[in-house]
């Protein structure tokens, strides 16, 4: 008869062993303002702009669509789950750094689950649009071309090139985002379904000998994976809102369009 894995009788103190240390958030973030900062220093003295001319000279009131209905939808549902996994978790991770808010661990635990779910909804929904309806190229693929754009434009940051390429429908900061944040997620929910005990039932760990060092392991990953996504984010709203020439992609995400001049200025004609 095989033994079953049952939860050691660790105290509180020992149980807080196995999670990621407060100075790895603090870092994190640390490194991500300290990103932030030293970008705006560097624009402060030259803003980039485009060397290859796009040839296209609209009208100053012509618009074209930046993101559909569903796009938009999808980003910000995504930005309210992601909030709400963030508030949560940090909730149950160190209430006592936000005294303001109030609630035991597993009453933010009923939030982080209505997060999850909403997480997985708008995923979901994205991965179908995306296989089935859209018929579009991906403009999210991370390929040779935009490997040779964004080597460009670290070149140009440097100062060691004057070139700076045009963007295609998406910049290469945009793209490498998307994939950073997306692999940050799906570790996050992999990780999850470990720790959450409905979801770990359907796991055959036992199968491949894995108790609960793995499950606590998990945890930390779960830790790690927050606090990088927190220092993606953060660039993100620096890039959105700090960045003046960036408002107007920005504005797009609500109206879904931009004013085709000024999508020009640093992206290819549109196809």
């Amino acid at each position: 008869m095989s033994e079953t894995y049952s939860l050691p009788a660790f105290t509180m103190a020992d149980y807080n062993l196995y999670r990621v240390d407060d100075r790895v958030f603090y870092v994190l973030i640390i490194a991500a303002l300290t990103f932030c900062l030293i970008h705006a220093a560097r624009r402060a003295f030259r803003q980039p702009r485009p060397t290859d001319a796009p040839g296209v000279h609209p009208a100053n009131d012509e618009e074209m669509e930046r993101h559909a209905l569903f796009q938009r939808i999808f980003h910000w549902v995504n930005s309210i789950a992601i909030f709400t996994l963030l508030l949560s978790g940090w909730m149950m991770y160190q209430p006592r750094q936000l005294p303001t808010l109030e609630g035991t661990s597993s009453e933010w635990f009923i939030w982080h689950r209505w997060g999850i779910a909403l997480l997985l909804v708008g995923i979901g929904a994205h991965i179908i649009r995306e296989a089935f309806v859209a018929k579009e190229a991906n403009p999210m693929v991370f390929n040779r071309a935009e490997a040779q754009r964004i080597l460009s434009i670290g070149k140009n940051f440097l100062g060691i090139s004057p070139n700076y390429p045009l963007a295609g429908k998406y910049h290469t900061g945009q793209i490498f985002f998307h994939w950073a944040v997306a692999g940050n997620i799906f570790v996050l929910i992999l990780t999850g379904m470990v720790l959450w005990k409905p979801f770990r039932d359907f796991l055959p760990l036992s199968l491949f000998g894995l108790g609960w060092d793995f499950i606590y392991f998990s945890r930390v990953i779960h830790g790690f994976f927050s606090a990088t996504l927190i220092a993606n984010l953060i660039g993100h709203l620096y890039f959105a809102l700090l960045i003046q020439k960036n408002w107007p992609e920005t504005k797009s995400m609500i109206t879904g369009r931009i004013s085709l001049r000024e999508y020009l200025e640093s992206h290819s004609p549109p196809e």
